[in-house]
């Protein structure tokens, strides 16, 4: 994942009606900055320097470990270290500048430099110039963060800070063995004597979420335009008639939170992006917007923007008037007049060419188009829906998608997760596709042989829900019995898990063998890697690959 990735409409949820802003099911609020100082020195009074410095670090920390815990529910687990740094620049504390990173995930070394730092700019406004660094909230975030995203002990010490006269903040990150005789003072300025401290922090705060969760549930809810309130039990039930309506599989919570998100947007105006490979669901989401917006009972206009050139993309959409080129023997309206007070659904958006591009920006911006060969200003409302299965990222970086239309197309951005981060709805899916192939085709076929499911299951499918269905439909037409087998599937998925088969269990195969080494030593690093005849840098690589943790009982 790249920080880049991550906007603030795509993370934060603000409720003004509420009195209440959110990221993910976590509140938070916003805080002049000055108070981090005023709060700090007022501390600092009643129990003295140090004792308010290590405040500052443990208040951080706990702030640290919370965010990622949401993170966690956001984008599924091990989100990455890079999403730590965009969400504090979101928080508006500091701008971070990675500068080095350590690539073994047996170890974590990392070297960040502080921009803007906010507890370092108020200490210099209101206290003066220190004689020791500031940013205790900052360095105890990051490391409550990144111990609980990388699930090891791991400290974060500035060394140079603004406050006192460097010309910048400098901060170091590292695990516990890496940190030497330093270790001790860090536990000590932190409340911890070792990693269990830490994980029993976990469970406590993990527990503490849940129970302000489940009381927010009472107190916040969804607010409909008419100001009737809605709970988010009533908003599921809402999703899953959608989803049963448009016969869409969904089994994973990460899915359903998409959907659940989708159907509150509908009811705004403000434009939406949906983002993911070729097959995941886009247009299903899209036409479910629509389906839940004000605007259900108006018209859902699409257009593909690869399905036509420069200028016949522009005629399509913004119209042309007669005589504009060779074969316009009439005044035409675009897609934009037709979708007026409706929605307009620009299918494949990476592909519009860029002078379309920017007669698109001045369309949402403005409200405003003007047909081809002509002078006149017409005046449109349509709701604007994107969606891609390119980078846009990576295309602005080339220079060719424009980066102010992307900004003023990401008010929200859902991204589908790929059929294979999707495994617990293959089977569904099978079985779905089954029943809907042998009735298109009058066969009776009735079921799928374990050997064919098992590949259906390990295979990566880049088509994607797509791809699946072409795959069941292939199966039921070749297949000479009433059950698929594995020969009756598409040379490319039964060939590929051949390939496959072997290596998969044999990855089975060495992860039972760490579970029993970490069982028999009750999570002693060293015994284990010496039992499993390997190194400690192996082992702890071999735990990342399998998402596996080593912990004493």
């Amino acid at each position: 994942m790249n920080k880049d990735d991550l906007h603030v409409f795509g993370l934060i949820e603000f409720r003004p009606d509420e009195g209440a802003i959110f990221f993910k099911d976590q509140r938070i609020v916003m805080q002049n900055a000055a108070a981090f100082e005023y709060g700090r020195r007022y501390f600092a009074g009643l129990v003295g320097e140090e004792e308010a410095r290590k405040a500052g670090l443990r208040i951080g920390y706990i702030a640290g470990v919370h965010t990622y815990f949401a993170a966690e529910r956001r984008f599924g687990r091990h989100p990455g270290f890079v999403v730590a740094p965009r969400l504090i620049e979101l928080m508006g504390v500091l701008k971070p500048e990675v500068q080095r990173v350590c690539e073994d995930p047996a170890a974590f070394r990392v070297e960040v430099r502080v921009h803007n730092s906010v507890e370092a700019e108020q200490h210099l406004l209101i206290s003066g110039p220190s004689k020791t660094p500031v940013c205790g909230w900052a360095s105890g975030f990051a490391s409550g963060y990144c111990t609980a995203e990388r699930g090891m002990e791991i400290y974060f010490k500035e060394v140079e800070c603004v406050a006192c006269g460097f010309s910048h903040c400098q901060v170091l990150g590292r695990d516990a063995d890496s940190w030497g005789e330093h270790l001790a003072k860090l536990r000590e300025d932190y409340g911890f004597h070792g990693f269990a401290d830490i994980e029993a922090l976990w469970a406590e705060q993990r527990l503490r979420a849940f129970v302000l969760d489940k009381h927010r549930d009472k107190v916040f809810s969804t607010t409909r335009s008419d100001g009737a309130s809605e709970d988010q039990a009533i908003i599921r039930r809402r999703t899953m008639k959608a989803i049963e309506e448009g016969h869409f599989i969904v089994r994973e919570p990460a899915m359903l939170d998409i959907i659940d998100q989708a159907v509150c947007v509908a009811r705004l105006n403000s434009p939406v992006l949906t983002q993911g490979e070729t097959g995941t669901g886009k247009e299903f989401l899209v036409k479910l917007i629509h389906q839940h917006s004000a605007r259900a009972d108006r018209e859902l206009v699409s257009v593909n923007c690869a399905a036509f050139t420069e200028s016949l993309l522009e005629s399509e959409l913004f119209g042309h008037v007669k005589g504009a080129f060779t074969g316009a023997v009439t005044d035409k309206a675009g897609l934009f007049e037709l979708a007026s007070d409706g929605t307009i659904f620009l299918d494949e958006l990476g592909e519009m060419p860029l002078g379309v591009q920017a007669k698109l920006l001045r369309a949402i911006e403005n409200g405003e188009i003007r047909r081809v060969g002509s002078n006149k200003t017409i005046k449109v409302n349509p709701r604007f829906l994107a969606a891609t299965n390119g980078d846009l990222h990576a295309m602005i970086a080339a220079g060719k998608f424009r980066e102010d239309l992307y900004f003023r197309l990401n008010s929200f951005v859902f991204q589908l997760p790929p059929l294979r981060e999707r495994r617990d709805s293959i089977l569904p899916m099978v079985q779905q596709f089954l029943r809907e192939v042998t009735r298109k085709f009058e066969k009776k076929v009735t079921s799928v042989s374990p050997e064919a499911m098992a590949c259906l299951m390990h295979y990566s499918w880049p088509g994607n829900v797509r791809e699946l269905m072409h795959a069941i439909e292939h199966a039921v037409v070749v297949t000479r019995g009433q059950t698929i087998q594995l020969r009756d599937l598409p040379y490319e998925i039964r060939g590929w898990n051949a390939t496959k088969e072997e290596h998969l269990d044999l990855k089975r195969r060495e992860k039972d063998v760490i579970a029993q080494a970490i069982a028999q030593h009750r999570g002693d690093y060293k015994a284990i890697a010496r039992a499993l005849n390997i190194s400690k840098s192996a082992l702890y690589r071999k735990l990342s690959r399998y998402g596996m943790k080593c912990r004493t009982p």
